[in-house]
């Protein structure tokens, strides 16, 4: 009897093992959650596009000499492969800029713009730079940090300064 139930235990778990679906599921989620916000299967809200944004933005300009590196490995992990070697460049340069100044910078980040249409976001705010203990510039910047859907995942596919703080968005051309 005994026999038989352990028999039988071991064949409904045998079965509900061979008959569960092999599923991927892909949890998206953004490193601080401040709102609610929705993904659909190419686009994303603009409430994540703001989460994510804020969060980029200070990876990479709220740093010192001793944790730019790790910021930028971090920052990385959130970019899409094609946009990886532009930004490695720009990544390492501004690294290196940070550590032979022995400076810290970070954003005071004053306005958020999110076009969810289009997939991206502008940051404003004063980029404050120190050496030591004193502040050397502050300056009021605009970045444009540009998303897309790969591989289930939101990444960061451009960045640039934005040259209009009124209009962010708009590319500015040579004549």
């Amino acid at each position: 009897m005994m026999f038989t139930l352990s028999q039988s235990a071991l064949l409904l778990m045998l079965i509900a093992f061979l008959t569960r679906g092999d599923t991927h599921r892909e949890t998206l989620v953004p490193p601080t959650i401040h709102t609610t916000f929705w993904i659909d299967d190419d686009k994303v809200s603009k409430e994540y596009l703001i989460e994510m944004g804020v969060f980029l933005a200070q990876l990479y300009f709220d740093v010192t000499p001793q944790n730019v590196d790790f910021n930028h490995r971090t920052l990385k992990s959130y970019i899409d492969p094609r946009f990886y070697g532009k930004l490695e460049i720009e990544a390492g340069a501004y690294a290196q800029k940070i550590k032979a100044d022995n400076a810290s910078t970070f954003m005071a980040i004053a306005m958020v713009m999110p076009d969810e249409a289009k997939q991206r976001i502008a940051v404003q705010g004063v980029l404050n730079t120190y050496l030591g203990d004193s502040r050397t510039s502050q300056v009021n910047k605009t970045y444009v940090f540009q998303f897309a859907q790969r591989g289930g995942r939101v990444l960061l596919t451009g960045m640039r300064e934005g040259k209009n703080a009124a209009r962010p968005f708009e590319e500015i051309t040579a004549p």
